[in-house]
């Protein structure tokens, strides 16, 4: 990963979740109510995506925009033909890369039509997304004078849904397979005022236990977009040295923590939206999920912003 921005001070972190990403864009209308403006953005998935927006100087008003315009045909098409030549390639021996269920080619035209890459590399503010190499099980975060479409796109492939990339050589998947809330990149660069906002509710709402197969799919892929409090903070703890288990409950209880020399706020759902929103672009429900983005915000915000401080 590239060298970052040496003024990073106030970092936006996005997490991954698919077509529940309107939400995102209700909390950056609220952010840019309260003048809070981030030197960093990190994205995994469609956090990636929105990230990638934002770095590029989108306010909400646009952003919301091209969420409303946003449609099933512009994300993904069913390819039964490249599905068809790799049973076919199977049953005669021959050796094919495996094509995914769904073909990307549509979010591939979407980000060439959208994504600014001069400004997205200018570092105002820095761009950081997460993507999953596969072949050496790793996490590799990109920004920078190297963040390209491709890298954006991997970061964005459902593993299975979707072909990984190929980038030099190496194949990506989803960087929400290892780090759905990617605050690392922050730390690292220094950040002392951090802003993550989640796509699953922070701490889990309570739910019942599955009851079917397609339940207990939905159930498991539910809880893997879930970031508990407690390993948030566990993070910042083994950033910082210090012992932070005092702090889980008030990150909970007023999504809101200050350390010292690190403040950090979550904005989250209140509760589960169930595994058929990660792909979920209708009308409404993108409408309602930016509302309630916002309306978290503004409430779950309130201690972060009133214990304001110069930086």
């Amino acid at each position: 990963m590239s060298g970052f921005n040496s003024t990073v001070r106030r970092a936006l972190i996005l997490s991954g979740g698919g077509g529940r990403g309107a939400y995102q864009v209700g909390v950056w209308r609220r952010l840019q109510e309260l003048g809070w403006q981030p030197d960093m953005v990190c994205g995994t998935s469609i956090g990636s995506l929105n990230g990638a927006l934002i770095g590029s100087g989108w306010d909400a008003d646009r952003l919301e925009t091209a969420w409303h315009t946003m449609n099933d045909r512009d994300i993904f098409s069913i390819s039964w033909m490249r599905r068809l030549k790799y049973h076919l390639s199977e049953l005669l021996g021959r050796s094919t890369e495996w094509p995914g269920y769904l073909d990307n080619g549509p979010l591939r035209q979407l980000l060439n039509e959208t994504i600014e890459l001069a400004s997205l590399r200018n570092d105002q503010p820095t761009v950081a997304v997460a993507a999953t190499n596969i072949r050496r099980a790793k996490l590799e975060y990109f920004s920078g004078q190297q963040l390209t479409i491709d890298h954006i796109l991997a970061s964005c492939s459902i593993p299975v849904l979707f072909p990984w990339v190929d980038i030099g050589g190496e194949y990506y998947w989803d960087g929400g397979i290892m780090a759905n809330t990617p605050i690392l990149p922050a730390l690292n660069a220094g950040a002392v005022e951090i802003i993550v906002v989640l796509l699953a509710p922070l701490a889990g709402a309570e739910m019942q236990l599955p009851h079917s197969t397609a339940s207990a799919l939905s159930w498991a892929l539910d809880l893997a977009t879930v970031a508990p409090a407690q390993s948030l903070v566990r993070t910042l703890a083994l950033h910082t040295g210090r012992d932070a288990r005092e702090h889980e409950s008030a990150l909970v209880d007023h999504h809101y923590i200050d350390m010292g020399d690190i403040r950090f706020g979550v904005v989250a759902p209140e509760s589960m939206s169930g595994i058929q929103t990660m792909l979920d672009l209708d009308t409404e429900n993108i409408k309602r999920r930016i509302s309630e983005g916002y309306r978290d915000a503004q409430t779950q915000l309130a201690g972060f912003m009133d214990d304001q401080r110069v930086i």
